[in-house]
C-alpha cells in the first residue's frame, strides 16, 4: 500500500489554453521509471509520486489547491511536510490537518481508492494511515488492513483501528517488513479536520507503539485499477503542528485554506508536448489544449 503550488495562466486564442508554471515541475515519473520525488517551491513540503505503468502526476496550484493526474493500474501520490530530526509525537506539538477535495471519474476507475493522511516512523520501523475517504467494491480487500483492534470517537465520527504486517511492496519503507497501523472512518467524507495526534494517542492506549516520526502527508492511493483517465482535485489541504512546550513549530503552513478554489475543469483534455506534438506515456506535458 501506499502510500502540489504552480501559477495557472489562461490564454484564449481560439481553443481555450492554460500553461503552467510549476512549483512540483518533477512529479511525473520519467520513462521508464515508476517514482519521482521533489520538494514544492516556496515550501517546505515534499512529495512522492508512485505509478504503476501510464501515466500519473501532481500538480501545485498557488491558491493553495493540487490536482491528481491518473491513468494507471496503481497510483499513489504523497505530499507534505518531512522532519530532518525525527522525534517521537509527544516532543512535537499538535499535529492536525484541514481539507476539501472533489473526485473526476470515479476515483482513478478503481475497485480500491483511498485519501487520508500518511507517515512513517523509525524506532520502531512503521507505516501510519488516517483515512478519511475510501471505495472499496471487494470486501475481501478489507483484509489489506490486517487485524481490528478496536475503535474510537474523534472529530464527529468512529474510527477503526487495525494493524497489519507488510513486507515487499512499494512503499517508503523498502523491502523488509514492518508493520502498518490504520484509522480508518466508518462515514466517508470528502472535507473536514483531522487530529492527527489524538490518532496516535489512540493507538498507543490499543498497544500501539508510536515511533520518532519523519513525516507526516497527505494521502491519495489507488489500485487494482482499470487505466482509464482519472483527475483528483483537492481545493486544500493543510497540515499543520501548533506550537510545542519551546514554543517552536516543525512544520510552516503551507497556505491559508481557499474554500473557495475554482473547478480546475480539466477532463477531458488532449496532451501534448511543448513542440506540439502528441505525448507518450510517461513524458511529462507543458501544455494542451481543450
Amino acid at each position: 500500500m501506499k502510500n502540489l503550488v504552480g501559477l495557472g495562466i489562461a490564454l484564449t486564442m481560439g481553443l481555450a489554453t492554460t500553461i503552467y508554471a510549476e512549483r512540483c515541475p518533477n512529479a511525473w515519473p520519467a520513462e521508464g521509471e515508476n517514482y519521482a520525488s521533489g520538494t514544492i517551491d516556496g515550501t517546505n513540503y515534499s512529495y512522492e509520486v508512485w505509478r504503476d505503468g501510464y501515466n500519473a502526476y501532481l500538480e501545485c496550484y498557488d491558491d493553495g489547491g493540487y490536482l491528481v493526474y491518473s491513468k494507471v493500474a496503481d497510483a499513489i501520490v504523497r505530499f507534505g511536510p518531512k522532519f530532518d530530526e525525527p522525534k517521537t509525537f509527544d516532543q512535537h506539538g499538535n499535529f492536525a490537518a484541514d481539507y476539501k477535495f472533489r473526485t473526476k471519474g470515479g476515483g482513478f476507475g478503481t475497485p480500491y481508492f483511498l485519501v487520508g493522511i500518511q507517515g512513517n516512523t523509525t524506532e520502531p520501523k512503521t507505516e501510519f494511515y488516517i483515512i478519511d475517504y475510501w471505495i472499496i467494491k471487494d470486501t475481501a480487500d478489507t483484509s489489506t488492513f490486517g487485524t481490528r483492534l478496536g475503535e474510537f470517537t474523534v472529530d464527529g465520527d468512529t474510527y477503526d483501528i487495525w494493524q497489519n504486517t507488510a513486507n515487499s511492496h512499494m512503499g517508503v519503507q523498502g523491502d523488509s517488513s514492518f508493520k502498518q497501523y490504520f484509522s480508518i472512518r466508518r462515514t466517508k467524507r470528502d472535507s473536514g479536520h483531522v487530529d492527527i495526534t489524538a490518532h496516535f494517542k489512540k493507538w498507543e492506549e490499543h498497544g500501539l507503539k508510536v515511533g520518532k516520526i519523519t513525516d507526516v502527508m497527505a494521502l491519495v492511493e489507488g489500485y487494482k485499477g482499470q487505466s482509464s483517465i482519472n483527475y483528483f482535485q483537492i481545493d486544500y489541504f493543510n497540515i499543520t503542528e501548533s506550537a510545542d512546550s519551546t514554543g517552536t513549530t516543525a512544520i510552516a503552513k503551507r497556505r491559508a485554506p481557499n474554500a473557495h478554489a475554482s473547478d480546475r475543469n480539466l477532463a477531458p483534455l488532449k496532451y501534448y508536448k511543448p513542440d506540439g506534438a502528441r505525448a507518450q506515456p510517461g513524458q511529462r506535458v507543458r501544455k494542451f489544449t481543450r
